[in-house]
């Protein structure tokens, strides 16, 4: 992993990992309280979190070398009972964590700063890379818009563009695609502000630039736009379908 990529893991680990601390919690106090058909419906989510955790702990290691505690996570998360949980908050998930830590200090590479090429989703390498090198600014991103919108079309199975496309792809009501959940106030405005953030950039860079030779890009300004535009690519592809 590029050393972005290996600090996008380690924050997508820690997550999962206070998922898991969460709903652990959660199920000692179900089983304080009698609730086994609670505790039993936290330990499905917890079931599903840890598959999740196992998946990004492949992607750096693949054969679990180096995964210490976390088979006997899985292992308590399977018997859900009172000293599992126990065992996973105070055993389990610390020793994973510091494993975490360990695996993403080792493989980002000593006093290398983060560049550009780092912060590029891999769509955006391959629309607008070589482009961008050869300084055809303008065809670098336009063609980053265009694979964002490509994706957001691959994600959906929608043949739509602009605004119709953006609408029903993340729109509030019946969307195909969510960026988190719609439950809470902070998930509501996550979806609304990115919903206006796409409809904002078709309008606003691809019509523009598609529409006219001239523009106003230099090096730095045509590779800001890139980054811009792997983070569009990037919650595209983490978005849940609805």
């Amino acid at each position: 992993m590029r050393g972005i990529e290996m600090i996008e893991w380690l924050i997508a680990v820690n997550e999962k990992c206070r998922d898991i601390a969460d709903k652990a919690r959660d199920s000692l106090s179900a089983l304080e309280k009698k609730d086994t058909e609670g505790a039993k419906k936290i330990q499905d989510y917890l079931k599903s979190d840890y598959k999740a955790l196992v998946r990004l702990w492949e992607q750096v290691d693949p054969e679990k070398k180096q995964a210490g505690r976390l088979n006997d996570l899985g292992r308590h998360i399977g018997f859900a009972m009172e000293n599992d949980f126990n065992d996973i908050l105070t055993h389990d998930l610390p020793d994973v964590q510091r494993n975490v830590e360990k695996l993403a200090k080792a493989g980002q590479e000593e006093g290398k700063p983060i560049g550009f090429e780092d912060m590029l989703h891999a769509a955006i390498v391959k629309s607008s890379l070589g482009q961008y090198k050869d300084g055809h600014l303008r065809d670098a991103v336009l063609n980053g818009v265009v694979a964002v919108f490509d994706m957001i079309r691959q994600r959906t199975g929608l043949d739509l563009d602009g605004a119709k496309l953006t609408g029903q792809a993340f729109g509030m009501e019946n969307g195909k695609l969510i960026f988190s959940e719609l439950d809470s106030e902070s998930g509501r405005n996550d979806q609304k502000g990115f919903l206006q953030i796409y409809e904002g950039i078709y309008t606003g860079v691809r019509n523009v630039k598609a529409h006219s030779l001239a523009h106003d890009l230099n090096e730095i300004k045509a590779a800001q736009y890139l980054v811009m535009l792997s983070l569009l690519a990037r919650r595209v592809e983490e978005c849940k379908e609805r």
